[in-house]
């Protein structure tokens, strides 16, 4: 199967927002986001999981930023019938968050165990650079910090 997603890069100056999923397909560090809905456009999508997952109703689609597509693959999935895994293509936007915003993120404990904002250089302590999922997120991290206003 494959699907369509989006993932957000919530950031806060020079740090971004990581979450730990407890279950399939990614039960391990990752962005907030999910599964587009038929007919969605990518922004609408962005909106809904930033509301849905984050807390984050008041957020404006013109403080989402394109980041690009990446293509993630498991063996696993949630979904029955979980063995036959899932396929992915993932549009990735990044949203500035305001001090206030940042304090006032609330993951949804039905999706994410944990969380955390992390600095990007620190980030590949969390991971292992011998699963694909863990070079995914370190891909778009670097592709956030080449592609933000510097401060």
């Amino acid at each position: 199967m494959v699907i369509a997603c989006v993932d957000i890069v919530f950031t806060h100056q020079t740090q971004v927002l990581l979450a730990k999923r407890d279950r399939p397909p990614r039960a391990d560090w990752w962005l907030i986001g999910g599964r587009m809905i038929a007919g969605e456009i990518p922004v609408e999508a962005v909106l809904r999981k930033a509301a849905e997952e984050a807390q984050m109703a008041q957020l404006t689609a013109d403080r989402c930023r394109w980041l690009g597509v990446y293509s993630t693959c498991f063996a696993n999935r949630h979904q029955p019938p979980q063995e036959h895994g899932l396929h992915s293509l993932n549009l990735v936007y990044s949203i500035e968050l305001n001090p206030v915003e940042k304090a006032a993120i609330a993951l949804d404990p039905e999706e994410y165990n944990t969380w955390q904002w992390i600095e990007p250089q620190q980030i590949s302590r969390l991971l292992d650079r011998n699963k694909a999922m863990d070079l995914a997120l370190l891909s778009i991290i670097r592709d956030w910090e080449l592609s933000r206003p510097q401060l």
